[in-house]
């Protein structure tokens, strides 16, 4: 009977070594499924962040992109911000609060052409607006913002890069109730 017993306690601690190199095996294949879905998210919420900057400059840009809101530096024509006017920068900054907005001024050649950021900055969400009609921002549905991000996923050791882009026309006109 004690012999039994014995036996017993040595099968245990054989099996604990094996529990042991199980989870070592077990273990980096758990860890790498958790931080895969913890990236997956991350980049969903900022993918779903950058379609709500866009609606959100897009409706900014349908009131601001007015020739009174537009400046002329000699080459350039660019973006202001009168008292109680809100930027499109602002509007899309405060529509998406975690992501980092390129500070960087709207300028472009002319009233008709497209308003860009530069020096666009990789990391940064970078800012598009384009007027359609052909006078210009005449009316707020010639008006289109498109944002572009390119950012690295939260496990940077594998490298991979990933570009979003979102555009929004806003405001739809002519909606029957």
């Amino acid at each position: 009977m004690m012999e039994e017993h014995r036996r017993r306690r040595i099968r245990r601690g054989e099996e604990t070594g094996a529990t042991l190199v199980e989870f070592a095996l077990v273990a980096p294949v758990v860890f790498l499924m958790i931080f895969g879905i913890i990236g997956g998210c991350f980049l969903a919420y900022q993918n779903s962040a950058l379609r709500d900057g866009a609606t959100a400059g897009a409706r900014m840009a349908s009131i601001d992109m007015s020739p009174t809101n537009l400046v002329s530096n000699g080459t350039n024509v660019c973006e202001t911000t009168g008292a109680g006017q809100t930027s499109i920068t602002t509007a899309i900054a405060q529509a998406s609060p975690l992501l980092h907005i390129n500070p960087a001024p709207l300028c472009g050649p002319s009233s008709a052409g497209p308003l860009t950021q530069s020096p666009t900055v990789a990391g940064d969400v970078n800012i598009t607006v384009t007027c359609s009609g052909t006078g210009g921002c005449s009316a707020p549905s010639d008006t289109e913002v498109t944002l572009q991000l390119s950012t690295q996923g939260l496990v940077a050791p594998f490298g991979l890069t990933f570009n979003m882009s979102s555009s929004s026309q806003d405001p739809v006109l002519g909606l029957q109730g």
